[in-house]
């Protein structure tokens, strides 16, 4: 079953990120979706916005999980 997820990061550290690379803490980073074989694609909510696929989930979120960042993933119903 293919599930879905959005990104929040609300504690990204001053001067890391421009208003290009980050949305307001409240909204979110970036959305993804778990596909049924396991591959992971996140598309970035940004100004500028990208698509990034990954191997698995796991591999995603050892890149782009950031705890240093408050990182906090809502899954999709």
């Amino acid at each position: 079953m293919m599930k879905t997820f959005t990104a929040f990061r609300p504690a990204i550290p001053d001067g890391t990120h421009n208003g290009d690379q980050m949305n307001p803490p409240d909204q979110p980073q970036y959305e993804g979706v778990v596909f049924t074989d396991g591959t992971c694609a996140i598309r970035w909510m940004t100004a500028c916005r990208s698509t990034s696929i990954f191997a698995s989930y796991a591999e995603m979120f050892r890149i782009h999980g950031h705890p240093d960042y408050g990182t906090r993933i809502v899954w999709g119903a």
